[in-house]
């Protein structure tokens, strides 16, 4: 060590510079760095260079890097073998400070990011800490300015309302305990109706304050001075006896209302009355006896009064019996005057109540009415058919007295009843397309029945020719004109369901008066000569029993107004029935339907209100309105021009939901007419030679209806020659109306 010293000091100044800068081994600086990666360089001789580095420059441990090469040094130093030396040490350090350089400068952005970061979290930091001393500093203030002063004042506001209510508590406590000084005054005064309201107010009030002490004892005493009033309203009660007075009369029974012992009062009356009957009687006889006996001897007052009576004289009887009349008539004066105020003020109360419940009573009085004519087995009937019936009592009578003329007399009998049966056709039954719909709304015998009645009864010539024939003349002598309806019978109104409830009325008491000729017919019967028999027998099976059968044409007429079938076809012939695929909604027409028949259960619900619609009316009106319903929907399909398949199901599918919502409007079973429509749309599904057998075995339908069936069923699929024989087949066949 000491050679190198001394060699040290022989090396010139430059060389000890250059060995300075071994012993000082650092990190460039970030320019250094730059200028290091600006230099060419050979990654592979670099990596050689930093490989080459002994491995004691990379231990974690520190040591002195001059001392460890001093060490290394040999014995003999060569200047030559020194100086390559450093410049190996040299390249060694270059190459480790740019590798260095090169990883500092690729983790360069991360490191800026996160100092940024620091300093965010530095400058948060710094506002939280403001936050909190802000917060501290208010929260000494608020606890200085709100907690200790709003708080307390808050604090003693409560405490000084619950003293004002202990205070209203206290000042009610004494007025109650001064109470019964105000009680003893109202008493002294006779304010009866006042010192018991006060009485019961001042209990009210001790209930609310029972939970003291001191109320306990106020309300014993409060029960007290009841039952004391009540003492004093009886001893007042009694003085009316003799001395009524209406005013403390009225008060007397104030009082008693206000207990809710009115029956009480009227209990104590009465025995107050009896009481001082006797009291007054005994006391007039009393003096007149003691007068007579001369002294006042305490014996007669023990006596009864019966008793008492036997010592009156005959000298004082009549004195007696005059004073006794008197004081036996202020009692009964004032027991007038009793009964006069009683009847004053129950007329009174029953007046302010009835006007509270006229209208209530005028409601029930109605609908007691109502009900009386709206029962179910109360027969509808007319002054009409009350008339006939009469008519027909008396010619039973006639029949008894004068045998020999009963024939006479039951055949005009009948014609009375022809001409009833006459005049309901004629007024609300006649109509001219009746016959054209094809429902066999009349029978051949009703038909026949009414032609005869037309014919044989009914004056259909209104002239008086003078050049007529006698015996033209003779004829019309027994026919009567034809009936004609008043003028104030509307029978045109929709909104009556052009006059249902007159028809119901008319009908219903035509079929009325045929039950009744029907429990007649033994009766009449038994008088009728043997050859005549069959006269009432042809009487009782082509005309009473066809009275029934007038319903189906009277009620047809209101069926046929009361929906609009003609904007149903009209909604139906909108619709496009050639789709080309099967739909899931039905169509609005189907929904405009449904709403008339709800319209017509509304009108029909009210014509009930006014007139009774018994139920076999009610199922003709919705039978006939279904079959009309469902004659216009196979009506509306006979006029398609096209129709696919998937339109057929869309038929199918209108009518299925028409009746589902049908079925909820009415009971009727089966729905009628149901088939009718359903057998029209499978036969768009029939092949040819089936459609002609169809044709033949379906003859309700109408010729329009089949020949529709033909050109769109199968006006495609067959030719000219088949169409035409199927058309010439619908023309050839005679089908009867249905």
């Amino acid at each position: 060590i000491s050679k190198m010293k001394g060699l040290l000091i022989c090396y010139p100044q430059e060389s000890l510079s250059d060995l300075g800068a071994i012993e000082s081994l650092r990190v460039p600086g970030k320019e250094e760095f730059r200028e290091l990666r600006e230099q060419p360089s050979d990654p592979q001789a670099e990596q050689e260079l930093i490989n080459s580095i002994e491995q004691v420059y990379f231990s974690a441990d520190s040591f002195d890097v001059v001392k460890y090469e001093l060490e290394k040094l040999p014995p003999v130093l060569n200047l030559q073998e020194l100086e390559a030396y450093r410049d190996k040490l040299k390249q060694q350090q270059a190459a480790v400070s740019k590798k260095v350089a090169d990883l500092i400068l690729e983790k360069q952005p991360a490191y800026v990011k996160e100092l940024e970061r620091v300093t965010s979290l530095q400058t948060g930091l710094q506002l939280a800490a403001v936050i909190c001393t802000n917060g501290r500093r208010h929260l000494n203030i608020a606890k200085e300015g709100f907690t200790q002063a709003s708080l307390g004042l808050l604090a003693n506001q409560r405490k000084r309302q619950l003293l004002i209510g202990l205070l209203k508590s206290l000042r009610t406590i004494k007025t109650l305990q001064r109470t019964d000084v105000r009680l003893s005054e109202m008493l002294e005064e006779e304010d009866y109706p006042g010192a018991i309201q006060l009485c019961l107010e001042c209990q009210k009030a001790a209930s609310t304050f029972k939970h003291y002490s001191c109320i306990s004892e106020l309300n014993s005493k409060l029960q007290d001075t009841l039952e004391q009033i009540e003492e004093q309203l009886d001893v007042a009660l009694s003085k009316i006896c003799k001395n009524f007075d209406i005013n403390h009369y009225t008060k007397v029974q104030q009082a008693y209302r206000l207990l809710g012992k009115t029956q009480t009062a009227m209990d104590q009356l009465h025995m107050h009355f009896t009481q001082a009957i006797h009291n007054t009687v005994f006391q007039v006889v009393l003096g007149y006896v003691e007068l007579c006996a001369g002294n006042t001897d305490t014996k007669f007052q023990k006596l009864q009064y019966k008793d008492l009576c036997t010592h009156v004289t005959p000298d004082s009887y009549i004195p007696c019996l005059a004073d006794l009349c008197k004081a036996l008539w202020e009692v009964m004066l004032s027991y007038y005057r009793t009964m006069e105020w009683h009847e004053k003020h129950d007329n009174e109360d029953t007046a302010s109540a009835s006007e509270g419940n006229n209208m209530i009573g005028t409601e029930e009085t109605n609908f007691d009415r109502d009900y009386s004519l709206n029962k179910v087995n109360a027969p509808i009937l007319t002054n009409t058919t009350l008339n006939v019936i009469r008519l027909v009592g008396k010619y039973m009578q006639m029949m008894n007295i004068l045998k020999p003329i009963a024939f006479d007399v039951i055949h005009f009998m009948s014609q009375l009843f022809d001409y009833y049966l006459y005049a309901i056709y004629t007024f609300f039954g006649r109509n001219d397309s009746l016959e054209s719909t094809g429902l066999g709304l009349s029978s051949s015998r009703l038909r026949t029945t009414l032609n005869r009645i037309q014919e044989s009864l009914i004056d259909l010539e209104v002239s008086a020719d003078p050049t007529a024939t006698l015996t033209a003349a003779e004829e019309r002598k027994e026919k009567v004109p034809s009936p004609h309806l008043s003028h104030l019978v509307v029978l045109t109104s929709g909104d009556t369901l052009y006059g249902l409830a007159e028809r119901v009325v008319a009908t219903e008491s035509l079929v009325f008066l045929a039950e009744q000729f029907e429990f007649l017919q033994p009766h009449l019967d038994a008088v009728m000569p043997a050859v005549k028999k069959p006269f009432l027998q042809q009487f009782y099976s082509q005309t009473v029993s066809t009275a029934s059968e007038l319903r189906k044409p009277i009620y047809w007429i209101v069926a046929g107004k009361a929906l609009d079938y003609e904007q149903m076809l009209l909604l139906m012939a909108n619709v496009k029935w050639d789709v080309k695929e099967i739909m899931s909604q039905h169509n609005i027409y189907v929904d405009a339907l449904l709403k008339e028949f709800e319209q017509f259960n509304r009108r029909l619900n009210e014509v009930s209100k006014r007139v009774r619609i018994p139920l076999p009316v009610s199922n003709i009106l919705w039978e006939h309105c279904i079959r009309l319903a469902n004659r216009t929907i196979v009506e509306g399909y006979a006029n398609v021009k096209k129709c696919s398949n998937e339109g057929r199901a869309l038929m199918q599918l209108d009518f299925q939901q028409f009746l589902m919502k049908l079925e909820k409007l009415t009971d009727i079973r089966p729905i009628p007419d149901k088939e009718f429509v359903e057998t029209y749309i499978k036969a768009y599904y029939l092949t040819e030679n089936d459609m002609e057998r169809w044709i033949k075995e379906h003859r309700e339908y109408s010729t329009k209806q089949l020949t529709n069936l033909v050109n769109v069923c199968l006006g495609s699929h067959i030719n000219k020659k088949a169409r035409q024989k199927l058309l010439a087949a619908i023309d050839d066949i005679d089908r009867p109306k249905r």
